[in-house]
Formats: structure tokens, sequence, C-alpha cells
């Protein structure tokens, strides 16, 4: 029996692991840091005071009843000749791998300190706001999940910053436009072209000069992807491992890599591409054990939906924005339904 290996528990390594699990041509093996995931799809609902518990997929219990082994070990490097892969605890062996290990933040020692990262530190953020002594909130980074963060956290005094000229930047430019006045209608200070450059004990500092006062600052820019990827013997960038149209690792025919640690032309970085794109790197590892062609990855439809707050959402796909209650209702039954969703679909 062939071995397919996923490196990281995160959606996409899930996604892809939940895949590969129907099929009766390989055993599949999920190495992952953590024993529980976090699904940023409720990120903003933790920081309403949703249980942190009800946000998170524990990857045992996803997986007991299935074919698929759970390794819970970090990643210390890759050797693609020998096809092996060395872990902290020792190595193990792929006939096809599939690299999923996701990015981290872009902060440094210093200012990680002094700065809650919304994907890691919901759980932190959601104590702090409720808590009575956090008033000015500095958001930095105008993405999705910086703009959902600034909606949720709109009963405070909240500031969002981004370096772009408008919000949502990987949107249609209206839909960026359209959020900015939906949070203004909330009190939330939105800042163009306004770049964080130094976080400090009570504030941050803005393009190097004036220092904005902050109870609370919370990271929702970008991320760089997982370092551990510098030790692997692919072609790479400083934005992620180079692949080619069917998500192969270059050089490398018998090693898929997706998410936050890829680079390709027009990547687009968030989950809900991140799945698209797990799905077809295993659909492509077993098409190559059933000795047949890989498929290019063509994401042609790329709907988004952000939260603004109360009963308003924002809904882009292409060229085609909508905002009103009825994404709203949409992000809602999603956030609702999708662990149910991931549990008895996947």
């Amino acid at each position: 029996m062939k071995r397919t290996v996923v490196l990281g528990g995160g959606e996409a390594g899930l996604i892809a692991a939940a895949y590969l699990e129907r099929m009766s041509e390989t055993d599949t093996v999920v190495v992952s840091e953590r024993e529980r995931h976090v699904f940023s799809f409720l990120l903003y609902r933790v920081m309403k005071g949703m249980p942190f518990d009800e946000a998170t997929l524990d990857l045992w219990d996803a997986f007991s009843d299935r074919d698929v082994t759970v390794v819970r070990d970090h990643v210390q490097g890759l050797d693609t000749t020998e096809k092996r892969v060395d872990l902290r605890s020792g190595s193990i062996e792929y006939d096809t791998l599939l690299i999923a290990l996701g990015g981290v933040t872009r902060l440094d020692a210093v200012d990680r300190s002094r700065v809650s990262d919304v994907r890691t530190d919901a759980r932190e953020i959601q104590r702090a706001v409720h808590s009575g002594s956090v008033r000015d909130v500095v958001i930095v980074g105008g993405g999705p999940v910086g703009v959902e963060t600034a909606a949720t956290l709109g009963f405070l005094d909240v500031s969002l910053l981004t370096s772009g000229d408008h919000l949502l930047a990987d949107f249609p430019e209206r839909a960026g436009r359209i959020a900015e006045r939906e949070l203004g209608r909330r009190d939330v200070d939105v800042r163009t072209e306004t770049r964080a450059t130094k976080a400090t004990e009570n504030g941050v500092v803005l393009d190097g000069e004036r220092v904005e006062h902050s109870d609370l600052t919370i990271w929702a820019g970008g991320v760089k992807p997982n370092p551990v990827i510098e030790r692997f013997d692919l072609p790479r960038t400083k934005r992620g491992l180079l692949v080619d149209a069917s998500l192969r690792c270059r050089g490398a025919d018998d090693v898929y890599a997706v998410g936050d640690v890829v680079d390709y032309p027009d990547k687009v970085k968030d989950g809900y591409s991140a799945g698209l794109e797990a799905r077809r790197a295993a659909k492509n590892a077993l098409r190559e054990l059933r000795g047949r062609r890989p498929k290019e990855y063509d994401e042609r439809w790329h709907p988004s939906i952000v939260y603004l707050g109360r009963t308003t959402a924002l809904f882009a796909a292409d060229v085609i924005v909508h905002c009103g209650a009825g994404p709203a209702i949409l992000r809602a039954i999603a956030a609702r339904g999708y662990p149910f969703f991931w549990s008895y679909v996947y």
C-alpha cells in the first residue's frame, strides 16, 4: 500500500487528508504540531464571546473513525531524494507528500510580545476586550480578517490601519470602499496608506513617527510562509515554494504544496483558496498513483463573504459586489454550521 503524508493540521491539510481517506489506493498520515485546529472562519465569533472549543476541531476526534493516522510532531526537514520527512522525534517515509504547513506571523519577537495576533490569540483577545480594561484598540491589517475584527469590536474605540489605498486589497476596489463606509457608520476609524512600523508597550508607531495610543494592538496583517520550508531541498522564493500549474513542487513530481507556503502567479492567500488548492492537490496525488496525468489548478470562481457588523456583510465574486442583510444571513448560517459541515461531510 502506498503512503501519502500530509504536513500540516490546518484547514488545507485536513481537507486534503479527508479527501485522501476516502480512497483505497493510499494510506494517509497527517503530521501536525497542534492537537486542535482553529477555524479561521469563526475567529470573529470567538471575539464576540463564542466558547473557544466550539471554534476548534480536535484532530484525533475528527479522524478517530477514519483510516487516517495523526502524528503530533514538529517537521524539521525534508529529503526528496530519499522520500523522507525528518521530524523532531524521528523520521517518516512517503510515496507522495502534500505540504500544507501554512504561514506564520510577520511580527518579530519584540513586537510579538506586545501585539496579539488574531489568528493565534483569539481567546486572549476575547478575554481582554470583555475585561473592562480595554477601550482603545488598534488593528493592523485591512484584509478580510482585519475588517471582520474591526466590525466585531466596534463597541470599543477602534482604529483600523492598512498600508494600501483601500481596504480588502484582493477584492474589487468598490468592495473596499463599501467596507470602509460601513465601518465608518460603526465609528471605526479607518486609516488607509498608514503603516505601523513598531509596537510599543501602550501603542504603535505610525509611519516611523507618530505614536498612536492603544490598550490592545491586534495584528491582522499578512503572514509569511512557515520558515521550516527553508530547510527543504525544493526551489522557493521569499513568498513560498515554487509549484507548477498542477500544484506540484518544481523538481519533485511526487511532492505537492498548497496554502500559505506556495508561490505561483496571481496566488490568492485566504482560507477558501487554500481549501480549493488542497482538493486539487489531493486529487492530483491520486491521479498520479493511478498512472494518470495531474490536472491544472483553475480557480475560476472565488466567492467571499466578509462580516461588517450587526446585520450586514459583503459578498464579492469577480466583479459582483453586494452588501446587505442577505450576505450577513449566509455568513451567519455558514459560521454556525461549519463545524458540523466539516465533521459530517469531510
